[in-house]
C-alpha cells in the first residue's frame, strides 16, 4: 500500500479577485502582470457588479501582500478603479 503521510499539505485555493478595469487597459493590464513571475494569473472573464466591468484574477495566497502592491504600481500607469476580494 502507498503511504502518503510524507506528504506535505495541499495547496490554499487561489484568491479570486476581480478588478475594475477600462476595456481598453486589460491587454497592458495583463501584459503588465506576466512580468512579475507569474504572480497573478489574469484572465478574460469579466463580471458585472453594479454596473462596472471587473475582469478575474487567480492568486496565490501567499502572494497577495505583493500583488496589491504591483496593483497599487500599475495604478500609476492605467485607472485601476476598484479592488474586490471574492469571499
Amino acid at each position: 500500500m502507498l503511504d502518503l503521510s510524507d506528504l506535505p499539505p495541499p495547496v490554499p485555493e487561489a484568491y479570486i479577485v476581480y478588478v475594475e478595469l477600462r476595456e481598453q487597459d486589460v491587454h497592458f493590464f495583463d501584459s503588465a502582470l506576466k512580468a512579475f513571475n507569474n504572480m497573478v494569473n489574469p484572465r478574460r472573464d469579466v463580471k458585472l457588479i453594479n454596473g462596472k466591468l471587473y475582469y478575474k484574477n487567480y492568486v496565490a495566497p501567499d502572494f497577495w501582500p505583493d500583488v496589491q502592491s504591483i496593483f497599487e504600481t500599475l495604478r500609476q500607469y492605467i485607472p485601476i478603479r476598484d479592488i474586490v476580494l471574492e469571499p
